[in-house]
């Protein structure tokens, strides 16, 4: 998946006043140094990202073919954009980057066409199947495996290519990496996915579909956003309108007609949301599962903030695992940031409120020594790079490890507490490596009409600028009391957590079904109170996704809850704090708590949810702290 803001619109005619800017920024790109940086930004923001990519190559002595067509085994034609040096001297290796972003506008495809071709590769650029110039119907990723096995053939018999392809690309880029991959074709030998933790589907038991769900529940915000912009199935269809209220389109009920009551076109939102999870349709669409695990050469990069992050590194785990040489071929970078940030959150040293020093990393350089190795012979790769490399938020340092999570965690149970009022940040909540003593149980009443917002956290792609990502102030969040918190003793040395969080909960409920989101906070002594990593699970799905099970009201049960995973040291005298409520939303889509399918209902009934802690079963979170 992808936000929106590396598109540069694409040139809607050669108007007289655009043909000017042209060649006003050819002339820039002529003079180069000589122009001043003010002035190159001015006609940059002017002129269209792909004219200037078509120009640069006079400088960086490369040619730009947009018109090719490939066909594919059923007759449909993909457009491509095909970009090769001028004098190779030799053969050349190629890199191969799919997207379904328009590849005559696109930053991503466009700059990914520029920078490898003036490093002496050529570089195939393509929109798939059914998006802007290419031909079919799009459903991501039907025919992924296929239409890029046919193309990898295509470039293999070229007179320029060496056979050799490796693949490029962030967030849906990525993820047709992983999707392509398991066509196992001997010439893509190389991959490079960043954000792509979306690839995963019921691979380790995760059922996570385009990084859409987590623990059965539809992430909304991205899915929404997402689909509305690019999930049409025919490339002629209508755009969605300029201009639209977000956050009120969100709230219209029943979920699976958000799309289509502003876009009516035919959208894949719908079989998304209606979908069972383990349904064998899912499989038709190329995520990845347990029995096709890639074992290309991967160099594989996410951030902290990415909503999809705890896919990515399961997914890392269980190949690592499938044999030594798969083993030493791949590479999981961990940066701070949003979803496809970790370049621009080195550059800028922030990540939603926070301060990120010293994330910077020489990426640029990784991806040519990373594709020199593989694709030419030359070089070492990245031999020297560890298996894991990870920074670490609020220690601005960058840890390595073999494993995930890394060698040497201890688990940490921090158990919750209180006086039976737990209720917003002024309650009486305590977390603590001491067993509950005193109230056996918190109780909020979750009213799916009036959720708890969604403030940062793992927020991605709805279209709406004020849904910010990351770490934010969560006070606003905290004064409701249809969330409990739980807050530790100031700390008497400080914290480093690495590795996957999860909350053993004991809970009930009074409804069929509900959700359960957790979120782990850090105080700072000033009172702010930024969030760490979260996670959400459908009660339904509390003995796994496979094995659904509605509530009866007011039994006790047990669930567990995936909080993504992090590296965060959190400072001596600030404190941890424990966020157990029954939504987030945007984010999350909200569970209307009839225990129906919930997609296509319009009714909803208020929960009052309970959460037990006493000393026979305590509910806790689990931290894996690395001293």
């Amino acid at each position: 998946m992808e936000t929106e803001a590396n598109k540069q619109p694409a040139p809607a005619s050669k108007s007289n006043r655009t043909m000017i800017l042209a060649l006003v920024a050819l002339a820039t790109v002529a003079v180069g140094s000589l122009v001043l940086a003010p002035l190159r930004n001015w006609f940059r923001a002017q002129v269209p990202l792909r004219w200037i990519v078509h120009l640069n190559g006079f400088r960086f002595g490369y040619n730009t073919d947009y018109n090719v067509r490939i066909r594919m085994a059923d007759g449909v034609e993909l457009a491509s954009t095909l970009y090769l040096p001028r004098n190779p001297g030799g053969k050349l290796a190629t890199i191969f980057v799919r997207h379904p972003y328009d590849r005559l506008a696109y930053g991503e495809g466009l700059n990914a066409g520029e920078f490898f071709a003036r490093h002496g590769y050529a570089v195939l650029v393509q929109d798939v199947r059914g998006k802007f110039a290419s031909q079919g119907e799009f459903m991501p990723y039907r025919s992924g495996a296929s239409d890029g096995a046919t193309t990898l053939d295509w470039i293999a018999r070229q007179p320029w290519s060496n056979g050799r392809v490796g693949t490029f690309g962030c967030s849906a880029l990525g993820e047709l990496q992983f999707v392509l991959a398991k066509a196992k074709h001997p010439a893509h030998v190389a991959m490079l996915p960043s954000g792509a933790g979306g690839a995963v589907g019921s691979a380790g038991g995760r059922y996570a579909y385009f990084g859409l769900y987590e623990g059965g529940v539809f992430q909304l915000a991205s899915g929404f956003g997402w689909f509305l912009d690019n999930g049409a199935k025919d490339p002629g269809a209508p755009p969605p309108p300029k201009r639209l209220d977000v956050a009120a389109a969100l709230k219209g009920l029943p979920l699976v007609d958000l799309v289509k009551r502003i876009r009516p076109a035919a959208n894949g939102f719908d079989a998304f949301v209606r979908t069972p999870l383990t349904d064998l349709s899912w499989e038709a669409l190329g995520y990845v599962s347990d029995s096709d695990l890639p074992t290309i050469p991967a160099l594989v990069i996410n951030t902290w903030g990415d909503q999809t992050v705890g896919d990515a590194l399961s997914l890392a785990e269980q190949v690592r695992k499938i044999s030594p040489e798969v083993a030493r071929n791949q590479h999981v970078v961990i940066a701070p940031g949003k979803h496809c940030n970790s370049e621009e959150s080195g550059i800028s040293g922030r990540f939603g409120d926070l301060e990120v020093k010293d994330a910077a990393q020489p990426y640029k350089d990784w991806y040519l020594r990373w594709f020199d190795y593989w694709l030419r012979g030359r070089g070492n790769g990245l031999a020297d790079l560890p298996p894991y490399l990870y920074y670490v938020i609020g220690e601005s340092r960058w840890l390595t490890a073999s494993t995930w999570p890394p060698e040497g965690v201890r688990m940490e149970r921090w158990h919750l507490d209180s006086g039976g009022h737990a209720n917003g940040r002024h309650g009486d909540g305590v977390l603590t490596r001491e067993r509950p003593h005193a109230s056996p149980h918190d109780e909020f009443g979750y009213d799916p009409m009036n959720p708890v917002p969604s403030r940062g956290g793992p927020l991605c792609c709805s279209g709406n600028p004020a849904d910010q990502a990351g770490p934010v102030d969560q006070r606003d969040v905290e004064a409701r009391q249809d969330v409990l918190v739980y807050t530790s003793a100031a700390l008497t040395q400080p914290l480093r957590i690495a590795g996957t969080l999860r909350a053993k909960l004991h809970v009930s409920s009074s409804a069929r079904d509900t959700d359960f989101v957790a979120r782990l906070v850090h105080v700072w002594p000033d009172g702010r109170a930024t969030n760490i990593q979260e996670g959400a699970l459908r009660a339904r799905y509390r003995n796994g996704v496979e094995r659904p099970s509605l509530l009866e009201p007011g039994e006790r049960v047990s669930l567990m809850i995936d909080m993504r995973s992090i590296a965060y040291l959190v400072p001596k005298g600030h404190r941890l704090r424990l966020h157990i409520t029954s939504s987030s939303f945007p984010r999350l889509e909200r569970n209307l708590n009839t225990g129906g399918r919930n997609y296509d209902e319009r009714s909803a009934v208020i929960a009052f949810n309970r959460v037990y802690h006493d000393r026979q079963a305590p509910s806790y979170v689990e931290l894996p702290v690395l001293p």
